[in-house]
């Protein structure tokens, strides 16, 4: 099995926080987001903070991965998860999408070398909600 991530959303940490704030904030949202921008520090404190049974603010993102397996092995993950969304390119080769949320509650229902290899592929796009999940505070 090859996985990889291929793109995903930017800003995903500054999106993170900015609907973490939204609900404490009076300020617009696209306004907390400017202000955040900038501030790499202040997003990171924000999302150390995260607390993850309020999925929702994970799920403002998108990533696409690039996914060689077998057809039954990735069935067999299709039945896992009805968030992960899985296009099939032929000869064995599949794009994969979703979101934060839906790579943690996956991660968290079934550990194996996908969910695994999962999770490793998010520490480029969003590296504090990756420590926490490495962690074990997921």
């Amino acid at each position: 099995m090859k996985f990889r991530l291929v793109s995903h959303s930017p800003d995903i940490e500054t999106t993170i926080a900015t609907s973490m704030k939204t609900t404490t904030s009076g300020a617009m949202p696209s306004t907390l987001f400017n202000r955040f921008k900038d501030r790499p520090q202040k997003v990171a404190d924000i999302v150390g903070r995260v607390e993850l049974q309020h999925g929702n603010i994970l799920e403002h993102n998108r990533l696409g991965w690039s996914l060689e397996a077998p057809r039954g092995r990735v069935l067999d993950i299709m039945l896992r998860t009805k968030f992960l969304n899985f296009t099939e390119l032929g000869d064995d080769r599949w794009v994969v999408s979703g979101n934060l949320r839906s790579v943690i509650e996956l991660y968290r229902a079934h550990r194996d070398d996908f969910t695994v290899a999962l999770v490793e592929t998010i520490q480029e796009a969003s590296p504090r909600i990756y420590d926490f999940i490495r962690r074990g505070n997921e």
